[in-house]
């Protein structure tokens, strides 16, 4: 089935296109690499465009640890996919060893080599990383996705491993959900309608910062305003288990990123509502099946420690 998000890449800028020429990682394109003898730390210390992925793990004393006989695959942004993360020369000069070794290691896989063709097929691997961290990782026969960022279509291959071409710095997420939601204030509606809609002991509060995994469709604040509430203040008047309802039927108990949902898939909700997945032009939209009222989803793949997060426009079974 086509993917819903196929034609609206929200979080793949243009400049990606200009990246994917930048760096060919293949033994054929890449000068003075012999993938018997040359080491992933050979590999990133004489490229022209890894110069400061490298000065990260030369900051984080990895670089004899990536020249020894020890197996790993390395997720690897070029010098431009870094500086377009904000990881400019100058950030990683600042960098402690100890940020350094944080930075690098989320990025390194250790103990295999996994080429991209070994994700291909896979829904949402779980890798977890040399920090102790997890990745989720989903691919097919063109394509490689992880933490909901997509790969460059190149790897080359060394001694010791994999480096796998990236056009974002992978990073772990550091926020749950609910803190997502209290610390965007856009969603400032939605935050006060978890906090009225949370019984004890059956919390809200807790299935949103300790549950997981889950999509939650999130509405933004004109969704609110769009049913008459004009602060969340207003929201004092809404019935709470209206409120909950609402809550639970914009939460999918799967980690699911917009590559993983297809046009006209269904899920089920926490709360046993179907909800379908459709698309209209390049305009993706949920609802609940059935219903009257569809719902724009307006940003997609934001990662947070328990799941993922979509921002809708309409509140789901209004």
């Amino acid at each position: 089935m086509k993917n819903i998000f196929e034609k609206r890449r929200f979080y793949i800028v243009p400049a990606a296109l200009f990246i994917l020429s930048i760096w060919a990682c293949n033994k054929s394109s890449t000068s003075g690499v012999n993938a018997q003898t040359s080491t992933l730390a050979y590999v990133l210390a004489n490229g022209s465009n890894t110069t400061i992925f490298n000065a990260a793990v030369v900051k984080a004393g990895l670089d004899t640890t990536f020249n020894s006989s020890s197996l790993f695959t390395l997720f690897v942004p070029n010098d431009q996919a870094c500086t377009g993360s904000g990881f400019t020369q100058t950030v990683i000069d600042g960098f402690t060893r100890d940020q350094a070794r944080e930075w690098v290691l989320y990025q390194t896989y250790a103990g295999a080599v996994l080429p991209l063709e070994s994700f291909i097929g896979k829904t949402e691997q779980k890798l977890v990383m040399a920090d102790g961290d997890s990745i989720f990782v989903s691919g097919d026969s063109n394509r490689t996705f992880v933490n909901g960022l997509q790969m460059l279509n190149s790897e080359l291959t060394a001694s010791n491993g994999v480096m796998i071409a990236s056009q974002n710095v992978l990073l772990p997420p550091q926020q749950n959900l609910l803190q997502w939601v209290s610390s965007d204030t856009s969603l400032s509606f939605l935050n006060e309608a978890i906090m009225m809609a949370t019984p004890t002991p059956d919390s809200l509060s807790t299935l949103l910062s300790t549950g997981s995994p889950f999509l939650f469709l999130a509405p933004v604040n004109d969704a609110f305003r769009k049913l008459g509430y004009n602060s969340p203040a207003d929201l004092g008047v809404a019935n709470p288990d209206s409120l909950r309802s609402m809550i639970l039927l914009s939460l999918i108990p799967r980690r699911l990123f917009s590559y993983d949902i297809s046009d006209s898939s269904t899920y089920t909700s926490v709360s046993d509502s179907t909800l379908l997945f459709t698309i209209s032009g390049i305009q993706a939209k949920v609802q609940v099946q059935g219903g009257p009222f569809s719902s724009n989803v307006l940003t997609i793949n934001t990662m947070a420690i328990n799941g993922v997060l979509f921002k809708i426009d309409e509140v789901l079974g209004r």
